[in-house]
């Protein structure tokens, strides 16, 4: 596998992590678990910026005049990055809305 495939293949998992972490954080917050959410949507966000790390690093190369391959990979990639950064959103205002019903 060539090295750029290596790093988005690196971003897609980064990214998926990052999904992955944010729901399971909305769902310990429906249990009333809100430490464990709080800890899982920070390590979601730590997660997320490993690959916007990667994604930013793409992006330099690029404007630099590096030629970056467009491929199905890349967009799939970027697709993940974006629906992360997306589900982390949501799963912050989740947070807050279970935290509240919770109290009441």
């Amino acid at each position: 596998m060539k090295k750029l495939e290596n790093t988005l293949m690196e971003l897609v998992c980064f990214a998926g992590n990052a999904k992955s972490m944010a729901l399971q954080a909305v769902m310990k917050a429906e249990n009333n678990d809100q430490e464990k959410a709080k800890d899982l949507l920070q390590q979601a966000k730590d997660e997320l910026h490993k690959a916007h790390t990667i994604q930013t690093d793409l992006m330099t190369k690029e404007i630099q005049g590096e030629e970056i391959e467009k491929s199905i990979l890349l967009i799939h990639a970027q697709d993940h990055f974006m629906a992360a950064n997306t589900v982390i959103e949501l799963a912050e205002r989740f947070l807050k809305l279970y935290e509240k019903v919770n109290e009441g």
